[in-house]
């Protein structure tokens, strides 16, 4: 995408403020809305009578659309145009917004949390091509993407404390609303300075591709995250669970015999790259989806309010950046695999600290857990594209950085899916044990738990009001704690998979185009 606007781009005048602010904000919106939702989660809850598994929905909504188009949202850009593709795919993010604000039930609210992701994979993509289209000279170009990549990260960061202060002050529909006038002050930027670029025609569209990733990473997620309020027995679980398996069969076949495959699979030949894929889908599945978990554990077992909760997560946020400013330094010591092993290990031993939270837990000691995790994350996740890179020929990078982002997507993506499940399966199996030893019958505290599940706290005979909510937050924090503690094995398995993989010696030719995609792999992280 760089290569083929490269000719064009040594023409171009200096970029206007109005269109650095075009692109740095259009990237804020799309990384923003990564997290701003998660202290949301309760007061969503509350507002729209969600559930627990609603609530997942939210959240896999967004990053289930991004992930799945992300690697195909490139070819979308360079087909229309990257000036027409960013203009429509913040219109759509901007109406996605919309739907949202307005949402008058939870599933209006996850469709416009699906128009949001599905026009985020194709506006990032785009933003990247268009500062290489603006900045022609390497060393400035790079110096950009540097940029525009710290300010998605500090993005993703501060979702959860903007997000947080704006439904204390004017509630949860606010974190969508807020899109509405940015959403405008981007496009008129765009519009106004923004130079129009030529549309490739080139390179066909892996529709095929495209459909039956969806299809199998939807139908997986849709089981995982509704098995345990529908029941795993139940026939349209077993079937999402057969149709997520024909599906990802058929995308597998599908992909190894297209000729412009959306997911190249012969790039998991490599055994350093295969690891480097395993390692991003962990990143995912582990320590980001901490994050989901988190805010559930501020507001419904600390009784943060959202404000507060949102503060707390600026421990992990704080850690996060400064280990990704100075990760760069650990390499000109370090292998990129040790480096990416030494992250996985603080993760894993922040998710196992987190495992032993509880009501009682002063967040000092919940501070530490999570400054471990953001320090694992800023370490791991540049070190380890930077291996994914070094491992694939140049003419490969950009496919490979577009399939690690993709794969860690996926992974918070089936992260909170998964532990999800586990956290409910904890919490109604205490709560049931709980409710039993306060003298309640089997069939009514059955049917206690499916109501706290939908969100409502039912009247219990011979329990006060002030004892069943004890015993609800006692007990979520059980199971907060099986899903910490599932993240940490998965994390440290993670680390144990990268140590049994031998690296390979990088392409000779690949070190000038791996200075640079690093950056752009890393831009959505």
């Amino acid at each position: 995408m760089i290569a083929a606007e490269s000719g064009a781009a040594a023409a171009t005048p200096p970029p206007s403020p109005l269109a650095k602010l075009a692109l740095f904000g259009a990237a804020f919106l799309a990384m923003l809305d990564l997290s701003i939702s998660m202290v949301a989660l309760p007061a969503l809850r509350d507002g729209l009578q969600a559930s627990l598994s609603g609530l997942q929905w939210t959240v896999d909504a967004y990053t289930l659309c991004f992930a799945g188009l992300l690697l195909v949202g490139g070819l979308i850009s360079d087909r229309l145009g990257h000036r027409t593709a960013l203009l429509l795919s913040v219109t759509l993010f901007v109406v996605g917004s919309a739907v949202c604000t307005g949402a008058p039930n939870l599933g209006v609210l996850i469709t416009g949390r699906a128009i949001q992701g599905a026009a985020a994979a194709v506006l990032v993509p785009g933003c990247m091509a268009l500062i290489a289209h603006l900045f022609p000279d390497p060393a400035q170009r790079v110096k950009m993407l540097g940029l525009w990549s710290a300010l998605s990260g500090i993005a993703v960061a501060l979702g959860p404390v903007i997000g947080g202060t704006l439904v204390d002050l004017a509630g949860w529909r606010t974190i969508f609303g807020i899109n509405l006038p940015l959403g405008a002050v981007v496009l008129f930027c765009a519009a106004k300075a923004l130079p129009v670029t030529q549309a490739q025609r080139g390179r066909r569209l892996d529709a095929a591709g495209v459909v039956l990733g969806i299809v199998w990473a939807f139908s997986l997620a849709f089981a995982v995250i509704e098995g345990g309020s529908r029941g795993w027995g139940s026939p349209l679980i077993i079937g999402a669970f057969a149709v997520a398996a024909l599906g990802l069969a058929a995308f597998l076949v599908v992909e190894s015999r297209a000729e412009h495959a959306m997911l190249p699979l012969s790039l998991f030949r490599l055994p350093v790259f295969a690891a480097a894929g395993a390692t991003a889908f962990v990143l995912g599945c582990s320590l980001s989806t901490a994050f989901y978990f988190l805010s559930l554990y501020l507001q419904q077992v600390l009784d943060y309010s959202p404000m507060k909760a949102g503060l707390g997560f600026l421990p992990a946020a704080a850690a996060m950046a400064l280990a990704a400013r100075y990760a760069a330094k650990l390499a000109a010591t370090f292998k990129p695999r040790t480096i990416t092993v030494t992250g996985l290990g603080a993760g894993t031993i922040g998710l196992a600290g987190l495992a032993f939270t509880g009501p009682d837990t002063p967040f000092a000691l919940v501070g530490v857990a999570l400054v471990l995790i953001g320090a694992g994350l800023g370490i791991a996740i540049p070190h380890n594209n930077s291996t994914a890179l070094g491992s694939v020929p140049p003419t490969s990078a950009g496919a490979a950085s577009g399939t690690i982002q993709t794969l860690m997507q996926f992974g918070t993506v089936i992260g909170i899916a998964v532990l999800g499940a586990v956290q409910a399966g904890g919490f109604h199996d205490a709560l049931r044990e709980r409710l039993a030893g306060l003298g309640v019958g089997a069939d009514a505290a059955r049917q206690a738990v499916d109501a706290i599940s939908e969100g409502t706290v039912p009247a219990l005979e011979g329990v006060q009001p002030k004892t069943l909510v004890e015993a609800v937050s006692d007990t979520f924090a059980h199971g907060l704690q099986h899903s910490w503690a599932v993240a940490a094995v998965i994390a440290a398995v993670g680390a144990l998979a990268v140590l049994l993989v031998r690296p390979a010696p990088a392409p000779p030719a690949a070190a000038p185009a791996t200075a640079a995609e690093p950056t752009k792999a890393g831009a959505a992280n």
